[in-house]
């Protein structure tokens, strides 16, 4: 029953529709209107209904303007169309006047000097220096810079290791570090110093009484140029071999105490870093 009510309803306002366009379509939007509202009502009911009669009046509000401006300006059109036959029109190419042109592209540029005066010239703000004094894993190495060192105005921190300090990524690539540095720290104390002829044999996997260059980290490239590069590796192969041979292990408290700048008896990250490159 509402179903017909709607069909009818619809019938009515194919009435807004220009009298050419129903005579073409007015019986198949009829007949297309009344399957679809029928099939509407047998699956999901009045509700389904209301809900298609809602966007049936949106499509019909619109399309029927449509159709009634298109109309009205075909009927003031000087050329008289044969029925059936399409008919195109060719539109004259349009471009805006150069004086046009000319105004628009100095307002622009008007408006963007006046933005840019203001925000360069608006009411002066304090400027936060925001940063962190504390490591993260996120650092393949430490970046270095020439800026002169300033007070953080505000400090961002974060704990997401509560269990143990991050490890230092340069402790991670040079094994003969993470060997000495048994607690984690990132600082070879003097204890630890002490111990280093015994941490630097757990390296030793083929038991040869020695470390290659391999075994101390070494990966790809000169294994001898590598071994000079890093001051620890340095420091620990005496002869420059490229390789610490077990004399040379024996001797690691001596030799790792070259590297003590500050004479405080241990080893920071700053005193085991290698020297900056020198800019070309």
């Amino acid at each position: 029953m509402i179903s017909r009510c709607i069909c009818r309803l619809y019938r009515v306002l194919l009435c807004a529709y220009p009298a050419d366009f129903r005579r073409r379509y007015g019986r198949e939007m009829a007949q297309v209107f009344g399957d679809r509202c029928r099939g509407i009502a047998q699956t999901q009911g009045p509700r389904g209904l209301l809900l298609f009669g809602m966007r049936s009046m949106a499509d019909w509000l619109s399309s029927s303007l449509r159709e009634r401006i298109a109309s009205s300006s075909e009927a003031n059109a000087p050329i008289q169309a044969v029925d059936g036959v399409p008919i195109f029109c060719t539109v004259a190419s349009f471009s805006p006047r150069p004086g046009a042109l000319i105004h628009g592209g100095v307002l622009s540029l008007a408006i963007f000097a006046a933005i840019s005066f203001a925000i360069g010239h608006g009411a002066s703000h304090r400027r936060l220096l925001i940063g962190s004094h504390h490591p993260r894993r996120s650092h393949l190495l430490p970046a270095r810079t020439e800026a002169v060192p300033a007070d953080l105005t505000a400090e961002a921190k974060a704990n997401p290791y509560p269990d143990e300090l991050p490890i230092n990524p340069y402790f991670r690539l040079i094994l003969v570090l993470a060997a000495l540095d048994a607690d984690r720290d990132n600082v070879i104390s003097a204890s630890e110093i002490a111990n280093a002829p015994a941490a630097l044999r757990k390296l030793d996997k083929n038991h040869d009484g020695k470390l290659t260059a391999e075994e101390c980290g070494a990966r790809f490239g000169d294994t001898i140029t590598y071994m000079r590069f890093h001051p620890v590796l340095a420091a620990l192969d005496a002869d420059h071999d490229g390789e610490i041979s077990s004399s040379e292990i024996k001797r690691a408290p001596a030799a790792l105490a070259t590297l003590d700048k500050n004479r405080d008896g241990k080893l920071t990250i700053d005193e085991l870093l290698p020297p900056p490159r020198p800019r070309r």
